[in-house]
């Protein structure tokens, strides 16, 4: 194994750029705006958010508890991210948050809020479109992050900064967003329970969901081998919520529950394959290489540039 910097030595010396500071600026008021309008929508709207959704019933709708539960993990996440790990003075970190997160968190956050904006009035073909928007930001942020920013060969105080604050959320929400691509979908195109063939385009979008899933989990295909268990793991939670609130459509309910299932099982066959390390599992394609560790060796100071598949 090689040596790992001190703290010390990964303190940055240098002062946060102008655009570092921006961003800064820029993530924590679009984190409240997104919060705080999410909040009064769920709140003291009326109709609120649930209420429209139960207006407009689909094959694809998931249960509101799961949802809700993903939402509380992702906002605290996304508070820890914007409130701490930006403003560490660990210059690995401000590296991630100047070029790898860059400006898609914060576009993302107003993304949301203006698929809120169109889905508390009912414009779903629009809202549609900002989920698009959301899908595509997230992404691409994610992408990033886990194809140029793996942490390998840091302090674990500091890769797990990284992953806590920085991966893990853009891998639920892109997963997530990809479950709200087809529910807001369903609302446009193909509401209501009186078309039973409906069922079926229901069940082609699970197995849509659980190969992208499944891909993220086992082969990196999208991300030049680096695999993502969260996304994963958030699509199979994805998964059950739809089976829990269809249950009524026993076809749709089971499949929705093995195809969830199939994932959890390959998820923790993967975990195991490396160890039981989970940062291994989740931004990791292969484990570390004499050439990587030889990289390390020659520059302490930056563990993180971006790194080629080998």
């Amino acid at each position: 194994m090689p040596p790992v910097s001190s703290h010390f030595d990964l303190t940055s010396i240098h002062p946060s750029s102008i655009q570092l500071k921006v961003l800064r600026t820029f993530n924590v008021l679009t984190i409240l705006l997104s919060f705080f309008s999410n909040s009064y929508s769920i709140a003291f709207s009326h109709p609120n958010i649930g209420e429209i959704s139960d207006k407009h019933p689909t094959y694809f709708t998931p249960s509101l508890t799961f949802v809700g539960i993903f939402w509380f993990i992702l906002y605290c996440l996304q508070f820890g991210f914007a409130f701490f790990a930006q403003f560490s003075n660990i210059h690995i970190v401000q590296d991630v948050v100047e070029n790898g997160v860059s400006w898609w968190f914060s576009l993302s956050n107003l993304f949301l809020c203006g698929w809120l904006f169109f889905w508390m009035r009912e414009n779903f073909i629009i809202s549609e479109l900002f989920v698009l928007l959301i899908l595509i930001s997230t992404s691409i942020a994610h992408n990033w992050l886990i194809t140029k920013y793996t942490p390998n060969h840091i302090p674990a105080s500091v890769a797990y900064k990284i992953v806590t604050f920085t991966h893990i959320p853009f891998a639920m929400f892109v997963a997530f967003t990809w479950l709200d691509l087809f529910h807001n979908g369903f609302i446009a195109f193909a509401s209501g329970y009186e078309n039973v063939e409906y069922v079926n385009i229901a069940i082609v979008l699970a197995f849509i969901l659980a190969i992208i899933g499944i891909c993220w989990c086992i082969t990196g295909v999208f991300s030049y081998g680096k695999r993502d268990g969260v996304v994963s793991f958030t699509i199979a939670w994805a998964l059950l919520g739809v089976a829990v609130h269809q249950r009524e459509t026993k076809s749709l309910s089971i499949t929705c529950s093995v195809l969830a299932l199939i994932q959890i099982i390959i998820i923790f066959i993967v975990w195991k394959k490396y160890g039981g390390n989970s940062i291994a599992l989740l931004t990791s394609g292969s484990k570390p290489t004499r050439s990587r560790i030889a990289s390390t060796r020659n520059d302490l100071r930056e563990p993180l540039l971006p790194q080629h598949h080998e």
